[in-house]
């Protein structure tokens, strides 16, 4: 096998997580040869551990070919339709290169360098005694045993055996840096999936009556029913749940927290246990920081969940917003150069994958606004 070459099985076997020590080796090799490559498996990998359906080695092959041939390509125009609305420009986007690796999901591949790229997703994991754990560069079915607790480690994801002899309460805190994302499974068997920028802190073993976490950034839940009240604490408010599936917005520099409930039932109370909502499936609860208002309303809650799925969602959204949310992905800063700027609304649906640039560009086409770059700071100006 030369340079250029590869055995797809390798990429499907590293998808599985069974290569043996001479394919890693050899696939290590091909990786190396063209940086773009390792991203191109990466993103295959990251998919498939999504709940992807099986991954047909010719699939990955013809996506290879596509994704290679594209570099000599000049890049395309897309198509692009733009209404106005009274106060708005509003944006349909269609940003980058989508290859079907299956019936029924798919794979973005990149059709230029990224200038700016999303963060490294180191995710640490501090246990109780304050030891901080790189869980992205360990290999995947290694223990660490805290105590008595067991948690088992991959790259992408962790998980916690129920221990019910344990006396003392250990906590853990799981820590997503800018552009990272992950996802663990806690001691009761709910599931939890971390966004870029943010933080759990939660018990390694549960107790018999109440479940207790504490969020800082932005997570998406699915709890396991019947083992008690499950609790989580974002210091603005208190979700508190049976068993059910929902999303917490709770960013520090955002001006409201959301709770947005998928299916089952929550209770939403502010921090002071001062106002309170029931929220039914496809209801949104919003604190508002500043008012102290405490609100609910119906929204598509696939439009507040899609970013598990590896997606930007924006639907008449603030260009404030949009950068704001951006830099948490992208190794990136921002300026606004005119105030009036901020207030601009877009829509979208893009890959957290796509190059930033490829989707500012699209921004640019409605004349109103005009991105600048200065190494990882983008100005944004008229």
């Amino acid at each position: 096998m030369n340079q250029e070459q590869i055995d797809w099985t390798l990429i499907r076997k590293q998808i599985d997580g069974c290569l043996t020590d001479e394919e890693r080796e050899c696939l290590e090799r091909w990786m190396a040869g063209d940086e773009r490559r390792r991203g191109f498996v990466e993103h295959a990998c990251l998919y498939y551990k999504r709940n992807l359906p099986v991954v047909d080695e010719t699939r990955i092959s013809e996506a290879w070919q596509h994704f290679a041939r594209s570099r000599k390509e000049k890049r395309r125009k897309r198509i692009f339709s733009l209404c106005t609305w009274s106060a708005a420009a509003v944006v349909i986007l269609v940003v980058g290169t989508w290859v079907w690796l299956s019936g029924s999901r798919e794979i973005p591949i990149e059709r230029a360098p990224k200038m700016i790229a999303w963060g490294s997703n180191s995710v640490r994991l501090i246990i109780s005694d304050g030891t901080e754990i790189n869980l992205t560069s360990k290999e995947p079915g290694q223990t660490i045993i805290d105590k008595g607790v067991s948690v088992q480690l991959d790259k992408e994801s962790l998980s916690y055996e129920e221990n019910q002899l344990m006396k003392d309460t250990l906590y853990h805190m799981v820590e997503v840096p800018q552009g990272g994302e992950y996802h663990l499974t806690l001691s009761d068997g709910s599931k939890v999936w971390l966004n870029a920028e943010s933080r759990l802190t939660y018990p390694a073993t549960f107790g018999t009556s109440e479940r207790r976490v504490r969020l800082e950034g932005e997570a998406y839940f699915e709890v396991e029913p019947g083992k008690g009240r499950f609790v989580v604490e974002t210091g603005d408010m208190n979700v508190r749940v049976l068993g059910t599936a929902f999303n917490v917005n709770a960013y520090k520099n955002e001006a409201a927290t959301r709770t947005t409930l998928v299916h089952g039932k929550v209770e939403v109370l502010t921090a002071k246990d001062d106002l309170q909502k029931i929220l039914a499936p496809g209801e949104q609860a919003i604190f508002d920081r500043e008012s102290g208002r405490l609100d609910v309303k119906q929204v598509n809650t696939d439009l507040y969940t899609r970013w598990i799925k590896g997606q930007f969602v924006f639907r008449d959204t603030p260009l404030r917003d949009i950068m704001r949310t951006l830099a948490r992905w992208y190794e990136m800063e921002y300026e606004f150069t005119d105030p009036e700027l901020e207030s601009l609304c877009f829509y979208g649906v893009i890959s957290r994958f796509e190059r930033v640039e490829g989707l500012l560009e699209q921004f640019e086409k409605t004349g109103k606004v005009h991105f600048e770059y200065r190494g990882n700071k983008v100005m944004v100006k008229k």
